[in-house]
Order: structure tokens, then sequence, then C-alpha cells
């Protein structure tokens, strides 16, 4: 939770309409499974709170990745962003997530290849998000599989049993050659047993404003996106020491052309070939949807000795996609059919069934030798059917042909069974250190079944099973109240699995291995000044083997395991407020992240590349002032600066210089007011217009031939939201 001092009602109130003392200290994370102060926590963990992203606008990773140290992004559009932290990625067709995503204690989204793990990253609205907290490196110990860069975990407000409130709100926003959207959301929580068991339901509706125009069917705002959800959750206390949380989330995300959302660019210039915010695509293609649906149930009982933790979750993941593959296909087979304006396009539904049960035991935190101990189940239903259609690339009406392609994958089941433990032991009053494990068994099972002219006739089924081990070193000394140091020596996985794409006999192996890091940090932690500053920093290695890498065989993608690679780094942090209500911060890091040897046969490269998309510097600035107006007015002005360094692309499929991608800078702006019990919101975002490149690659077969496809960060954006609490 977030120190409560400075509110009002249910929106954040000046902190100079406070009395209180100034604290910058007060943030709770429960990043260790454990609620601590964000200063006491032996790692380095940022916070992000719910009411500053509703401050700002922001309704996505992409409004407040660059406040989190370490943090990047890979995105092609509005739900299709790949996380980046601590440089961990082997590029934007990474098939599988290096950051794990949680949404309270219940792990989200696939843990495997076959569901576009890599890519459909959960960005939820932030209508009730009580915080965001980003756990950077390893956390295989504590949270599993896929947190080899770290860990993100939503965590929303809970409902409260002792009064009932409610808030709602609507907005405007406009976006610099394109569209306008609007905004609905609202929230209300009742207690329906005073004190014992209450309901909170928030809901919403967005219209994301579009900025692509496609010339070839004259279409404006292609990449506009709809998104709207709900959450609903029921707590109940029947006793002090025992609680029961039951919650369900759903959110749709959908938009005509967002499969489509890059824009031609001369990959020699990176010069728009239509014009900025202009793209060319055959008609009918680039349809989006995805469904998010997570139920969760999390059962809390204290024994006195210890406290028992019970987290239950089912969640599905629902996708249906048609991208335009006409720039690749075109060339090769409308003179083998004849065609003069033949369009192709893939389509890809994509369905996703995770259950997780947790059950763990820990002991009172305070205790000399504080312990726990759990047990971790899950279970993934994969299902994923890919298409090859034809049709007029002006009209988008089918072509009848043959079969070209369809290949369908699944179902894919994939079982994790682990058992995990850690040791705290506190020598002193100042000296802890923590001691940790983790035993996993994976297993994996997947059949495939393809047909037509392109793929030919095939089926098969390949299992796999794996048997990692994850370990935890974690001293920390506490040299006053407000200074800490730290070193931790964590390790983390991602699954193998059955190997996807390649009928046996085409030299391809019939599984890949889980790939492994070792990560080695020295960091600090310090509050400074009667508590009004924190400043934080670390700084890390990282061993990275067997990585997960793309390669062919027979004209097929398959996965193997090879290359190494190291991600060293500086990250820091500050936060003052040097008067009441003004409050200034600034984050940098400093990433090197290349290989260390080749990648294996099918890739090209080599020892000392940099790893694909990650800037060696990125950096933000920002301030917050808050201030009384009088009358029982009150006000908040802000402001952030950016700096994403310049990135380099996919390694390539073919020999060759890969592309560099310049950097960029951005500024948004934020002002508001407060009155009784409304709240007006006006926002400012990418001030400067930059146009910041987010993807990049070929749309053809070649992988540096032209024209290249580039996404970029959204144009200038204006907005304003009027709320009410009741």
């Amino acid at each position: 939770m977030i120190d409560t001092k400075a509110k009002r009602g249910q929106h954040a109130q000046p902190a100079s309409s406070s009395t209180a003392p100034i604290d910058l200290g007060t943030v709770v994370v429960t990043a260790n499974k454990r609620s601590e102060l964000l200063q006491s926590v032996p790692m380095a963990v940022s916070a992000v709170s719910g009411d500053d992203l509703r401050r700002e606008g922001a309704n996505s990773f992409a409004d407040y990745a660059t406040q989190i140290p370490g943090l990047n992004l890979v995105s092609t559009a509005s739900g299709q962003t790949q996380l980046v932290l601590r440089g961990i990625t082997s590029g934007s067709g990474q098939a599988n997530s290096s950051v794990s995503t949680y949404i309270d204690d219940a792990p989200y989204g696939s843990s495997t290849v076959y569901a576009l793990g890599g890519l459909l990253t959960p960005d939820l609205d932030p209508a009730d998000i009580e915080r965001i907290e980003v756990l950077r490196g390893p956390q295989g110990t504590l949270y599993g599989a896929n947190s080899l860069g770290g860990l993100v975990k939503f965590v929303t407000a809970p409902p409260d049993a002792t009064r009932a409130y409610g808030r709602a709100t609507v907005g405007y926003s406009s976006v610099s050659g394109g569209g306008t959207g609007f905004t609905e959301r609202a929230m209300f929580n009742v207690p329906l047993i005073q004190d014992k068991l209450a309901l909170r339901v928030n809901a919403y509706h967005r219209d994301d404003p579009g900025y692509i125009d496609n010339v070839a069917t004259g279409k404006s705002e292609v990449n506009e996106a709809k998104v709207d959800g709900g959450r609903a959750q029921v707590l109940w206390t029947p006793a002090d020491k025992v609680s029961v949380r039951f919650s369900a989330l759903a959110q749709n995300l959908s938009g005509d052309g967002l499969a489509n959302a890059g824009v031609e660019v001369d990959p020699a210039t990176l010069q728009p070939v239509y014009g900025y915010q202009k793209q060319s695509r055959a008609a009918g293609t680039g349809l989006f949807k995805v469904k998010y649906r997570l139920y969760d149930l999390a059962i809390n009982a204290d024994l006195g000795w210890a406290t028992l933790v019970s987290s239950s979750s089912y969640g599905t993941q629902k996708v249906n996609q048609d991208q335009d593959v006409t720039a690749a296909y075109g060339p090769l087979l409308n003179p083998a059919f004849g065609l003069a304006n033949g369009g192709y396009s893939i389509s890809d539904p994509v369905t996703l069934g995770k259950f997780t049960q947790e059950l763990r035991l820990e002991s009172p935190a305070e205790q000399t030798l504080a312990w726990r101990a759990g047990v971790f189940y899950t279970r993934e239903n994969t299902t994923n059917h890919q298409t090859i259609n034809v049709f007029d690339a002006t009209t988008g009406a089918p072509i009848d042909l043959p079969s070209l392609a369809e290949i369908s994958i699944g179902p894919g089941i994939f079982k994790e069974w682990a058992g995990y433990a850690d040791v705290t032991w506190h020598a002193t009053s100042q000296l802890s250190v923590l001691v940790g494990a983790r035993y996993t068994h994976d297993s994996t099972s997947y059949t495939q079944t393809g047909s037509g002219l392109l793929t030919g006739d095939s089926q098969f089924t390949s299992r796999s099973t794996d048997t990692p081990t994850t370990f935890l070193l974690n001293p920390s000394f506490k040299f006053t109240d407000n200074l800490m140091a730290y070193a931790r020596v964590a390790s983390g996985f991602r699954p193998g699995g059955a190997n996807v794409g390649v009928p046996p006999g085409l030299g391809a192996p019939a599984s890949f291995k889980p790939d492994k890091l070792t990560s080695y940090e020295l960091g600090f932690k310090s509050t400074l000044l009667d508590r009004r500053m924190v400043f934080d920093a670390d700084v890390f290695y990282i061993d990275w083997n067997q990585i997960q890498l793309a390669s062919t065989a027979g004209g097929f993608s398959f996965l193997g395991n090879g290359g190494k690679a190291k991600s060293q780094g500086v990250e820091a942090s500050w936060k003052y407020e040097p008067a009441r209500g003004l409050v200034l911060s600034a984050n940098a890091s400093w990433t090197d992240a290349k290989l260390t040897a080749d990648t294996p046969a099918g890739l090209y490269g080599y020892n000392g590349d940099r790893l694909p998309w990650v800037p060696k510097w990125n950096a933000n600035a920002g301030v917050d002032y808050d201030f009384p107006l009088g009358n029982g007015w009150s006000g908040f002005v802000g402001g952030s600066y950016r700096y994403v360094g310049a990135r380099m692309t996919d390694f390539l499929s073919a020999p060759g210089p890969r592309f560099s991608v310049p950097a960029y800078h951005g500024i948004d702006l934020h002002a508001g007011t407060y009155v009784g019990d409304w709240t007006i919101r006006a926002y400012v975002k990418n001030v400067t217009n930059a146009h910041g490149i987010t993807a990049l690659s070929s749309e053809t077969t070649d992988p540096r031939g032209a024209p290249f496809a580039a996404s970029y960060v959204p144009p200038r954006a204006f907005g304003v939201t009027v709320g009410l609490d009741f």
C-alpha cells in the first residue's frame, strides 16, 4: 500500500493540505511476499502508485516505463509489448517472456512458447490499481519460471468493509494527426457485513485514438483501439486472523488495424516511405483482438506460530489476429499463381487456459530465524492455429486457391511442480542473511498438424521434461535505520519444451532446454534529510547461458539453445521533497548487454555484439508540485522528461550488419485541481512530438529487404478527465 497521509476521500490530495511531517519512506510493498517498507527490502524494487498513474493520464506501459530504472519496451502496437529488464532479451521475436507478470498473488500469462508469451504482456488499465511493483533481477526462487530479468506485479486496491464510497470519471483525448478518444471509469465499494464482508467493483471503457492512415485503402486512424473491462472483488474476514479474497478480472482489447500497426520505412535512412503516420497494407487485414480473464482466490490464516497462505487462480487468454504479409509472399507467389494483385495474410487465433495453485507456510518475519516453505503447481493448455489466406489486395475479396498452409499447434500441455524454501537469519539487529532454493519439475506434450502447398502434410507429437533448480543468497546490513547495503546472488530460468514448427526428419532437435542465468548484485538504499530524500543505487552482473534462440530448417522455424551473453550495469533512483508539496525525482540506468559467444547456426550474432533492443542509457527526471488555492480548492502541476538511448535491432538470419535505431527524448506535462469531491485533470504526452522507434523489422523474407515496418511512440496527445468521489 501507499501511505495515505495525503489522501482525503478517495483521490490523492496535495501534500500541502496535510500538517503531517514530510516522509518519503512510507511506501509498503509485497515484493518478498511479505509486507515491507520499500526502503527495507534488500533488492532492487521500484513502485509506482495508482494515484500517480491516474494523475498523469497514464493508460499503458509506454506512459510510465521510463520511471523505472532498467525497464525497456519492445512494442509494435497496443497489447503487443515485450518487457525487458536489465537487458535480458533475445530480440523482438523472443518466443517466451523473460519477465514474469503477477496480478496480486496470481501469475498471469503463458510460461511457454506456444501462446505468444513473449509478446502478449497484459497491460492493465490503471483504473483500480493501488500500485505497480517492479522487481529487477531474477526472481526464480520465490516466483519461479520466466523471471529471468525480473517481475512486474500489479497490486489492486482491496475492498473495505468499514464504509461505502465510489468514484466516477470521464475523459476526452486527442492525438496529433489522428483522432479523438473517450474514457469512462467507475468504481464503488460497499460493506455487505460491517467490518466482515465487502464488495468492490470497478469498470471502464476506453476509445484510444488512432493516428495511422492506410494509403492503400484510404482508411484513417487504422490503429484505433478499444479497451474495456473491470474487476469484482469480495473480501471476507470471518475472524481477526483469517481473510478470504476472491476476485474476477476481465479486459478486452480490439482494433481493426492493430496487427498492421507499423509504418513502412527505408532501412538505410529510417525515413517513412509514405510519410510519418502512413502505411500501405492490403485491404481487410490488421485485425487484433485479445481477451484476458483471471479468477483468483487468496486465503490467509494467522496460526500464531506461522501464517498459512493459499493462492488459487485460473486465467484465460484468447487472441485473434490477421496480419498482412503481402510484402513477403506476394513477390514469390503471385507470379506462380498468375495473380496480378494477390494479397496474403496470416490469421492466428491462440487460446490459453492456465490453472495455478500455491501453498506456503511462513513464520513471523521478526524472529531470529524467519523461515518460509511452499509448493507450487501450474497447468497450461494452449491451442494455436495458423492459416495463410489469399485475397484481392485492393478489395479484400477471397481468391479461390488450394490451401497454402495450415498449421494447428496443440493441444500444448505444460505442467510444473515446484517446491521452495528460504531462511532469513537475523544475526544481529543490523545483519541479516537470506538463503533460499527452489526445485522445479516441468513436463510438456505438444501436438502439431500441418497441411497445404507450402508446408506439406505432417502430424507429430513431441514431449519433454526438465528439472531446473534456482537459488538465492541475499545478505544485508543496516548501518542505521535509514541506510542499508545488500548483496544478492540469484538465479532464474525459462522452461524448455517440445519443439514447435518442424516435422521430424528435417534436422531440428525434438526439444529445447531451459535457458538459465545467474545474477550478482550489490546495492544500497538510503533515506536522508529527516526522511525528505531517498536515494538508491545498485550495480549488477548477469551471466546468461543456453539462450533460447530461433533457427530454421527446411523453411521451418524452431527453437534451439546456444550462445552466451552477459549484462552488466548501474541503476540509480532519487526522490526529494525540499518543501511541502514539491517533489523532485530522477532515475538513470546504464546497461551493457552483449553476447559472450557466437549464436548457433541459423543466426548471425557474434561474440561482443550487443543484445537487441537494449539501450546503454535510460533516464527520467520529474517534478510535481501540489499547492492550496484557498476556499476549498487545491491544485497540482508536474512534468517529466525521459531519454531512451540508441538500440541495435534483432540478430539476422543472413550474414551482414544489423541496424541501429536512434535514441529519442520525450516530455510529458500534467496539471489539475481538486475542489470538494471533484477532480479535474489535464495532460499533454510527448509534448515535442518525438518520433521514437519502438520496433523495426523487414516486411520481406529477406531480413534486410526493404521496406521495413517501424513502430513509433504515440505522437503528441492531449487529454482531460473529470472525476467525482462519492
